[in-house]
């Protein structure tokens, strides 16, 4: 049942990536959401799944015979390959948990340092969220959570856009805070950084990144004769700060982006959606269904080794 759990949660990461031509048919905030939802689920299942592979090897090593043997009947017959299966295992768990902590913790890091002290810069606010313009003319436009969380401009940036346009940058610097997008590139960086050897990995990242991107683009253009004021922004701002954190005009992004605002919204019919999500579904109901099965299973062995395992 682990293992089962294990290829379910790689089919989840590897779903975004594989479904980005279909997927865009989506609005952006669905598209956004199924890829959030298949990578995180994913990514714990895989997690999870290894974990318990690797528990009977793991306490049979440590000595604890009998502890090991119950752990290895409730979790059932889930190494076919025997002792190296387990230390594979073991080796896979203990190297996909740290570099997945590691990475986090980096990617959180960054973040913070992103943020821009009080001394530098000229210092606003808006809807609670503290509005920096830096005095570069590099151009510069993110988003960074804290408290408060902060609007990063530079003058660069200010200078070069008419009023309309830079309301419609940070309207869109807005929409990445609003809609937690700082916690999706968190899990983009630590997918990559445990998984980035895998190309199907990096493709579901990539169209992670994107989606989130086109959200932010879509909430400012649902606004009145928004939509044409926001692609004018994205074509003047060709370079910007390239970083794990939301920038406004990121170069992976830009063609996509400018050519989905030069078309009308989307507007998916039934069809369509079921075409996207029928995969995550099953996906998710597999890996759901693993974890009932393992628990029922769990339960019935405990259950029968009560009064003879010296647990």
């Amino acid at each position: 049942m682990s293992v089962l759990l294990v290829l379910a949660g790689l089919g989840l990461i590897a779903l975004p990536g594989a479904a980005a031509s279909r997927a865009r048919h989506l609005t952006a905030r669905e598209w956004g959401r199924l890829n959030r939802v298949a990578l995180r689920l994913g990514f714990g299942a895989v997690q999870l799944g290894l974990v318990l592979i690797a528990a009977p090897t793991v306490l049979r090593a440590a000595g604890v015979e009998s502890v090991a043997d119950a752990c290895h009947q409730a979790l059932g017959p889930m190494l076919p390959g025997g002792p190296v299966t387990g230390w594979t295992a073991v080796a896979a768990s203990v190297a996909l948990v740290a570099a997945a902590r590691v990475a986090r913790a980096r990617a959180l890091r960054v973040q913070r340092d992103a943020r821009i002290e009080e001394w530098l810069g000229e210092h606003g606010s808006r809807d609670g969220v503290a509005l920096v313009v830096l005095p570069t003319d590099a151009v510069v436009a993110y988003a960074t959570p804290g408290a408060p969380p902060q609007v990063v401009l530079s003058r660069g940036l200010t200078d070069g856009l008419t009023a309309d346009e830079l309301d419609a940058v940070i309207a869109h610097e807005l929409a990445h805070l609003r809609h937690g997008h700082h916690r999706d590139l968190v899990l983009a960086a630590t997918v990559d950084a445990t998984l980035g050897w895998w190309p199907r990995a990096r493709a579901s990242t990539a169209a992670l990144r994107l989606s989130i991107e086109r959200w932010a683009d879509e909430d400012v253009a649902a606004r009145p004769g928004a939509r044409e004021t926001i692609r004018r922004a994205l074509l003047k701002t060709t370079e910007t700060m390239l970083g794990p954190v939301p920038a406004f005009s990121a170069a992976l992004t830009l063609a996509a982006r400018l050519d989905a605002l030069g078309a009308p919204p989307a507007s998916p019919t039934l069809r369509q959606r079921a075409t996207v999500f029928a995969p995550l579904a099953g996906l998710a109901v597999l890996a759901v269904c693993s974890m009932m099965a393992w628990s029922v299973y769990t339960h019935h062995s405990a259950l029968g080794l009560i009064g003879f395992c010296p647990l």
